[in-house]
């Protein structure tokens, strides 16, 4: 499915809207993570994917924070 849009400003960038129907196609919605790149004189957006694999890949000493404790359960919660 292809469409014609128009680049517009938005602030200081520019952007285009995302049709319903290609939106709905590619399975994303407003807050959705795209990854965009230039190739070839062309725009392109993908859905960013995340692989539970590789981030656990990138878990270091260094970037790992300690246990943290939010008190006492309150409400339902079972521990």
């Amino acid at each position: 499915m292809g469409a014609n849009l128009h680049i517009r400003k938005w602030g200081s960038s520019l952007a285009v809207r995302i049709p319903k129907a290609i939106a709905e196609q590619c399975e994303v919605s407003e807050g959705s993570a795209v990854e965009m790149d230039a190739q070839d004189g062309r725009i392109v957006l993908r859905k960013k994917s995340h692989d539970l694999a590789d981030m656990l890949s990138r878990i270091t000493a260094d970037n790992l924070h300690a246990e943290q404790d939010f008190g006492e359960p309150e409400g339902n919660e079972q521990w």
